[in-house]
C-alpha cells in the first residue's frame, strides 16, 4: 500500500505543478483585456501554434495517414470518419501520383496538402482578425480563449475538405501570387535600406574628415 501510494503522490504533484503553469501561460497570454494591453502576444501565440501545427501535420500526420501497417490503415477500409478523412487528403494526389513508381510524389503531395489546413486557417483568421479591428480596436485584445477555440475546431474540420478545389487550387495558386509580391516589396525595402544606410555613412565620413 506504501510503495503504491509514494508514485501516486509524485504523479499527483507532477499534474499539479503541470495544471498550475498551463493555467499560468494562459492567464498570461490571454487573461488580460484591459485597455492597455493588445492582442500582439496572442498573435504571436497562434502563429507560433501555426507553424508547429504545419510542421506536425507534414512529418507526423501525412505519413502517419500513408502508412499502410498503422490502425488508421484499417480504419479507413471501413465506410467513416477515417475513411472521409483518408480521401479528403489524398483524393487529388492519387489522382496525379497513382503509379507504384511515385511513391515519394505522393509523400509530398499529401504532405504539403497537410500544411496547407493550418495555414489556411490561420490566414482567414488573421484577414477576419483585420477587419474586425478595423471597425473596432478593441476587438483585438477580447475573447482570445473564443478566438482559440474556434481556431483549433476550424483546423479540425479542414481535414474533411478535399485538397482540390480550394487547397491545392485556389490557396496554393493565391499564395504564389502573393509570394511574388511579396519578394518584389522585400527587395525594394531592402535596396531601400542599402541606399540609406550609404548616405548616412558619407554624410558621417563628410561630417570625419
Amino acid at each position: 500500500l506504501i510503495m503504491g501510494a509514494i508514485p501516486s503522490m509524485f504523479q499527483l504533484g507532477i499534474a499539479y505543478c503541470c495544471c498550475n503553469s498551463a493555467g499560468s501561460l494562459c492567464n498570461t497570454c490571454l487573461g488580460s483585456t484591459s485597455t492597455g494591453t493588445t492582442g500582439r502576444k496572442r498573435s504571436v501565440l497562434l502563429l507560433s501554434l501555426t507553424i508547429i501545427l504545419a510542421l506536425t501535420f507534414q512529418y507526423v500526420l501525412a505519413p502517419y495517414i500513408l502508412d499502410d501497417s498503422t490502425w488508421f490503415a484499417k480504419l479507413r477500409k471501413v465506410p467513416g470518419v477515417a475513411k472521409y478523412v483518408w480521401t479528403s487528403l489524398t483524393g487529388s494526389c492519387r489522382e496525379l501520383w497513382a503509379g507504384e513508381e511515385e511513391v515519394s510524389q505522393l509523400t509530398q503531395c499529401v504532405e504539403n496538402a497537410a500544411v496547407y489546413r493550418p495555414t489556411f486557417v490561420a490566414t482567414v483568421f488573421f484577414l477576419m482578425s483585420a477587419a474586425a479591428a478595423k471597425g473596432n480596436p478593441g476587438l483585438n485584445r477580447q475573447a482570445w480563449p473564443a478566438k482559440y477555440g474556434v481556431f483549433f475546431v476550424a483546423i479540425l474540420l479542414t481535414l474533411f475538405i478535399p485538397n482540390a478545389p480550394l487547397f491545392t487550387g485556389v490557396y496554393l495558386i493565391t499564395l504564389r501570387m502573393f509570394a511574388a509580391v511579396f519578394i518584389l516589396i522585400q527587395q525594394v525595402i531592402l535596396i531601400d535600406v542599402a541606399y540609406n544606410w550609404n548616405d548616412n555613412w558619407v554624410e558621417k565620413s563628410t561630417a570625419a574628415d
